[in-house]
């Protein structure tokens, strides 16, 4: 049922239309149903809005008419809107013709502009599904004319939110589409303001940058903040779907750099200069404030670590650590006696207290690494857990996995025990400290840990192990003048003390994949299982052999089954001594750890091979900051310098553009063959002059080159 016919709207009585004055009036009726006849007013779509006309000739298929606009045209039937006349004398001049059309066109319009569309939606909204035009009209009229039925047609066309057009009816949209709709709309206009705005507001904001100029103001509050979350969303995701076509609109005209949003993001202010945006990118939290959402389960963890004995059961340990370091996460003790060695690794032992699945559980694997930047750390457990509750400093008891080693002479292991316990460390040392003691052979149980560690290097070089020897240099960053200044230093050289780390690490790793295989206890496992040329072991110092020698290594990869690592030379490792750095250390402590304490590995093969997707997922964005930032920082060093330094490189591929290694700054750059003369030979060092370097873009050019 419809509701009774009603009057809601004040519509002043226009009465007929007049041809003009002294002419008779004509009748207003519509034709019957269907029939189309000369001098019939008619309406059709002309760009999505309608447009009235009047049939000069009906033919069976279609009717030449002439619109509003003064333009003879063929129409279809097909393409006549469902509400036609009234119906005029079809002999009048043109001029006449045009003069009514434009009468009914302006009635029409004020019509129109009077309607409430959503009483209309109101009143039938509920009762019918879908109805002609004239059903809709009789809502609203008593006896509605052509006129008023035509209006109706035309705002109801314009109201998509609430009816749509289904030839020759309009069905009425329910309320939940109302709504959706209506949010459509909403969104579809502030899209169209946010581009209007935005496009010339982003060009000037990119010209400011270009001149260095303060950048533009925007008066508009809620503009500015769109266009901010738009430019934060896109630095965060420079391919996000949801908003590429908004993007693609408002940057037209500017330049198509794959860092744009952050270019503009950071000359409106949102950034600093030298912010570190691959941490948006990869959604890894710089500070320690993401911890406070897990401060319920570090108490917890407290008070387990304060339920245990503060008696250690094993003491005169050390660390070997940069003077840095603040998470400490492995320490040892080495005896020298007539049989051999006898070593002691103590690590810390967050794993032996962790909750899969947790709240800080399902955190720590979405940081998945610490991150050690020349800018400074980030811990990937909380600074609590990884600098003080499970760091081992020195004098104070902490929990660890303890492994006890029996090897002979030779560096062969005779007996290997893991088991958990206290520790108490001796002394927290630095590499250089050790590297004098070392030197002046002041200590004689590291004498001897660096007796068994070259013992160890030995053993891993007969098994065909790639060992790479080349220092990084250390990256000072100095605050000046609104910027920052960057230096590089050459590191001092700690070989002594980095092999008994490096050495006594290996073997941790290597020795307890075969004990944990041997007990069936599922592991996160590193693989490289290819085939290596026997001439490829050794230890690599040379750029031009480091670079040949990486190329041939092939990626390293996380599997849950073992297999062989070549270049450590080991034929099964899996990653346990850094669980306060790393959380695949973190999973392979805790269930080594679980199995120590009597019970089941907390997670299965099953769990491990559904982790590990995400897992790596996680390790490669991550990664990627690890990698390409102190990258960046080398790169502003080199532009800081600028073109008339000299630096010494070393030719090190040829076979495509030519690659040189600059040793000291440990930096590879490319550059076509004509820079060079023409002819290369790997081994040969140049002198070189550098161009345009872009540190965000991740380029740097050879200017010149000339032969050392």
């Amino acid at each position: 049922m419809r509701p009774g016919p009603r009057q809601p709207w004040s519509l002043p009585d226009r009465g007929p239309l007049n041809i003009n004055p002294g002419a008779s009036p004509l009748s207003n009726q519509k034709p019957a149903s269907g029939d189309l006849c000369s001098g019939q007013v008619i309406e059709y779509l002309q760009n999505n809005q309608p447009l009235v006309a009047w049939i000069l000739e009906v033919q069976p298929s279609r009717v030449r008419a002439l619109n509003v606009n003064q333009r003879e045209i063929k129409l279809a039937r097909s393409r006549l809107l469902p509400w036609t006349g009234p119906v005029h004398p079809s002999d009048l001049s043109r001029q006449q013709t045009l003069d009514l059309l434009q009468q009914h066109h302006q009635t029409r319009r004020s019509i129109q502009e009077a309607i409430e569309l959503l009483e209309v939606w109101s009143m039938a909204q509920g009762e019918i599904d879908r109805a002609s035009v004239d059903w809709f009209a009789g809502l609203v009229w008593e006896d509605p004319d052509p006129d008023r039925v035509a209006a109706l047609g035309r705002a109801m066309l314009q109201a998509r939110a609430y009816f749509k057009f289904v030839p020759p009816d309009f069905e009425v949209h329910s309320s939940r589409v109302v709504g959706k709709k209506l949010e459509e709309e909403r969104s579809s206009r502030e899209k169209e303001r946010l581009v209007s705005i935005g496009r010339e507001f982003f060009k000037d904001l990119f010209a400011s940058l270009v001149r260095s100029a303060a950048p533009p103001q925007l008066p508009d509050p809620y503009v500015a903040d769109r266009l901010r979350e738009l430019l934060v969303r896109r630095v965060k995701d420079p391919d996000d779907s949801q908003t590429q076509e908004v993007w693609t609109k408002i940057t037209t005209g500017l330049p198509q750099d794959p860092h744009l949003p952050f270019l503009l993001a950071r000359g409106w202010g949102i950034y600093p200069r030298h912010y570190n945006f691959l941490l948006v990118q990869a959604d890894y939290s710089w500070e320690d404030d993401w911890s406070q959402a897990h401060q319920e389960e570090i108490e917890a963890i407290k008070r387990k670590l304060s339920a245990h004995p503060d008696s250690p059961g094993l003491e005169d340990l050390i660390s070997i650590d940069s003077s840095s370091t603040k998470d400490i996460d492995d320490a040892f003790s080495v005896r020298e006696h007539s049989s051999g060695y006898s070593l002691r690794l103590a690590l810390a032992g967050p794993g032996l207290f962790w909750t899969f699945g947790s709240g800080l559980d399902r955190a720590a694997a979405h940081r998945a690494s610490s991150l050690y930047l020349p800018e400074g750390k980030s811990d990937m457990l909380p600074r609590v857990l990884a600098e003080d509750l499970f760091s081992l400093n020195q004098g104070l008891v902490r929990p660890a996995l303890v492994l006890e080693f029996e090897l002979d002479l030779q560096g062969r292991i005779k007996t290997f025990e893991p088991r958990l316990d206290r520790v108490l460390v001796r002394a927290n040392r630095t590499y250089l400290e050790v590297e004098e003691d070392l030197a002046q052979n002041r200590d004689a149980s590291l004498t001897s840990a660096l007796k068994l560690a070259s013992l160890l290097r030995s053993k891993r070089l007969e098994q065909g192990a790639v060992i790479i020897d080349q220092i990084e240099p250390v990256i000072r960053l100095q605050e000046a003048d609104q910027d920052v200044l960057v230096h590089l230093e050459d590191s001092q050289a700690c070989p002594g003390a980095q092999l008994i780390v490096s050495e006594l690490m290996l073997l941790c790793n290597s020795i307890l994949a075969l004990w944990s295989m041997d007990r069936g206890i599922p592991l996160l496992y590193r693989t490289q299982d290819i085939v290596l040329p026997k001439e490829y072991s050794g230890v690599w110092d040379r750029p031009e052999d480091i670079y040949q020698v990486i190329r041939a290594l092939g990626a390293t990869l996380t599997e849950t089954v073992p297999r062989p690592h070549r270049s450590i030379g080991v034929s099964a490792y899996a990653s346990v001594t850094s669980p306060l750095r790393r959380y695949l250390d973190l999973v392979n402590q805790a269930q080594i750890a679980s199995v120590l304490q009597g019970r089941q590995p907390p997670l299965d093969s099953d769990d491990l091979e559904k982790l590990l997707p995400y897992l790596n997922a996680r390790a490669g964005l991550v990664g990627r900051i690890q990698k390409f930032r102190p990258r960046y920082w080398k790169l502003l060093y080199f532009k800081q310098q600028g073109k008339g330094a000299v630096w010494s490189g070393v030719v090190v591929d040829n076979s495509g553009p030519v690659v040189i290694a600059l040793p000291r700054e440990q930096i590879l750059i490319r550059a076509g063959h004509e820079i060079f003369g023409g002819k290369t030979r790997i081994g040969q060092v140049f002198r070189l002059r550098l161009g345009k370097v872009d540190p965000l873009n991740n380029e740097i050019h050879v200017l010149e080159a000339w032969e050392e």
